[in-house]
């Protein structure tokens, strides 16, 4: 169990006809539930006490049991735009976003009825909720919140490259993501390589600091070419590393040059 606090998981729990059904992620802090009101379209979500997800975070990933859901809450700055980001990966949910922390399935204005793609607003708000609610058989999802107008500082864990510096070597366990930053300039061309010795890894690049396979600027596929771009502006950019060896893992050296 993680400590109280942690802010990665979303946390769930439904109530249906005065039972407690509340189901709360492997490995996260105390519950805080959900609850299924009675509204005009007969059932709504009440999640005004599910606890903070961060933006520009780690993904957070879980599965939600039938008949339940999932939710978060999150602070926005009004005028900002930002991007709630939900992948099913089996089964079938539904992810809805909203400034009202009371959440009619059927009126809902922001609604991902895949759950494969994203939902894209500017805050009129100061708080934003989101809810991952199954629709029959439950469902393993990952959701995260981005915002190119956020803080983006490095997320723990994050290895920092110098430019021209040479390259670093690196073994990734089978399905693990290496995360990298380097400081670029507007205007000046740069080249991620990663050589891949053994294995395959897939390279991703972009100046949200939780960079990933859905979310990402650039992309170098099995690493084989490198990734060659000239900055857009001053700022920090993002490197993740994805294994895609198999049972194998892979191992990597990873440089930035400039030009």
């Amino acid at each position: 169990m993680k400590e109280p606090g942690n802010k990665n998981p979303l946390l769930s729990g439904v109530i249906v006809l005065g039972f407690v059904l509340s189901s709360v992620l492997s490995g996260c802090g105390p519950a805080v539930e959900p609850w299924e009101v009675i509204c005009e379209s007969d059932t709504c979500w009440d999640i005004s006490d599910v606890d903070y997800i961060y933006v520009n975070d780690f993904p957070n990933v879980g599965n939600v049991p039938p008949n339940d859901a999932h939710g978060g809450r999150f602070a926005t700055t009004k005028g900002h735009t930002y991007t709630v980001s939900a992948r099913v990966t089996s089964g079938a949910c539904h992810t809805y976003v909203s400034p009202n922390s009371t959440i009619d399935p059927k009126h809902n204005q922001l609604t991902d009825y895949y759950s494969n793609d994203h939902i894209t607003f500017t805050a009129e708000d100061d708080t934003y909720y989101m809810l991952v609610a199954d629709t029959g058989n439950g469902c393993d999802y990952s959701a995260r919140v981005i915002s190119y107008d956020e803080k983006r500082d490095p997320l723990p864990g994050t290895t920092y490259l110098t430019v021209d510096g040479g390259p670093l070597s690196y073994r990734l366990i089978p399905d693990e993501k290496l995360r990298f930053v380097f400081n670029g300039i507007r205007g000046y061309d740069y080249t991620v390589r990663v050589t891949v010795f053994y294995g395959k890894a897939d390279t991703f690049l972009s100046v949200i600091p939780s960079v990933d396979n859905d979310i990402y600027e650039l992309w170098d596929s099995y690493s084989d070419s490198g990734i060659r771009f000239r900055a857009t502006e001053t700022t920090k950019y993002y490197i993740a590393i994805a294994d895609r060896g198999g049972f194998t893992g892979s191992d990597v050296t990873i440089e930035v040059t400039s030009p």
